[in-house]
């Protein structure tokens, strides 16, 4: 069996937390303490990341479907694998319909929405149809493309246009505002959906640097997407940042203007990093639902992401209704089973293996 290696493992949580989440300022909700959300979100994503791995050391050879059928049972650990399965198969609708219209926004705008999740789906099929080897390739090159377009126009941005007076008092109304946007906001995206991980992990060519990869990973991601938000914040402003769409792309439209063109190099470093996170949900779904209905990987690997290009178009009307939903009860949708459930999942195990070693101590 083919296998990644542990820098591949740390560019895939690098990239899967870049994802969509970058082109926002998270938190922006806390105003000029907005970068000041991800900082003090970093230590419960480590946290996080060690219930996520603590799961997945209970058998490091299976994946996250095959343990919770240990930890539950055959039948209880079926329904919670669906469970799974299926919010990865969700989150990566929600992510396609993103990524259709980022690229009709910004790239392709003579293009319709249809035609570009049709292309979207033919690239998915070709990669994931080639199993989490295939991904990791691609990722990889993706991810240090879409750096090399990013950085240059950030720093060009912070260096030239900021106004780092906007982040401003610090801390005018103490951290409640930063709490109200780490839970549920940060919690629930992007870090519950880091729960695709434990899907990886068995795949991992040295399993006891997982933890080590995995955290740091986390880490540099949260750097990257707080000195975004202080990019966006300081560029456009508190109230242009909070209201604008895609506010990361309009900073490059306003700094830039037709000689820089830095809102076209931020557009589509972004929608690449974003077309990398979707297969790898998409992977999980697959993977998942082929092990639940013993079913051909391959196979399933064509058919689901068609079903889930169709499930993108009418996912909703349109982009405000698709954020509004995305913004509001799928945040308790990830918390629920990105977070809670695995917590479940965990105090499910150690009670069982407490009744167990009870149980033998009194027969002996």
């Amino acid at each position: 069996m083919k296998k990644i290696s542990n820098l591949q493992l740390f560019i895939l949580v690098v990239n899967f937390l870049l994802g969509s989440a970058i082109l926002f300022p998270l938190g922006i909700k806390a105003k000029q303490d907005s970068y000041l959300v991800m900082v003090f979100a970093l230590p419960l994503g480590i946290i996080l990341a060690m219930i996520y791995i603590k799961i997945s050391s209970i058998d490091p050879q299976k994946n996250l479907i095959e343990i919770n059928k240990e930890i539950f049972g055959r039948y209880l650990g079926w329904l919670v694998g669906m469970i799974y399965s299926s919010f990865f198969l969700y989150i990566s609708i929600r992510n396609i319909r993103d990524f259709a219209g980022q690229l009709n926004h910004f790239l392709v705008t003579q293009a319709s929405l249809k035609s570009l999740t049709l292309l979207a789906i033919i690239l998915i099929i070709y990669c994931i149809y080639y199993n989490i080897e295939m991904i990791a390739r691609v990722t990889t090159f993706t991810l240090v493309i879409g750096l090399l377009l990013l950085t240059p126009s950030t720093i060009y941005l912070l260096f030239f246009s900021a106004d780092l007076t906007t982040l401003q008092p610090v801390l005018a109304k103490g951290l409640t505002p930063i709490w109200k946007e780490i839970y549920p906001g940060i919690l629930a995206f992007p870090l519950a959906e880091l729960i695709i991980f434990p899907m990886v992990f068995s795949k991992v060519n040295n399993y006891k640097k997982i933890k080590r990869y995995f955290i740091r990973a986390i880490s540099l991601s949260f750097l990257i997407l707080t000195i975004n938000t202080v990019t966006i914040v300081s560029v456009l402003g508190i109230t242009l940042a909070e209201n604008v769409s895609y506010p990361l792309v309009r900073s490059g439209q306003i700094v830039g203007g037709n000689l820089l063109k830095l809102d076209f190099f931020i557009a589509l470093s972004t929608t690449l990093i974003l077309f990398e996170k979707i297969k790898l949900l998409m992977y999980g779904a697959v993977k998942g639902f082929s092990i639940l209905f013993n079913l051909s990987y391959k196979r399933l690997s064509i058919i689901l992401p068609i079903i889930a290009g169709y499930l993108s178009i009418i996912i909703a009307p349109g982009r405000v209704q698709h954020l509004e939903f995305g913004l509001g009860p799928s945040l308790w949708i990830n918390i629920g089973i990105g977070i809670y459930l695995p917590i479940i999942s965990l105090v499910v195990y150690y009670l069982k293996r407490l009744f167990v070693k009870n149980k033998k101590s009194n027969d002996g």
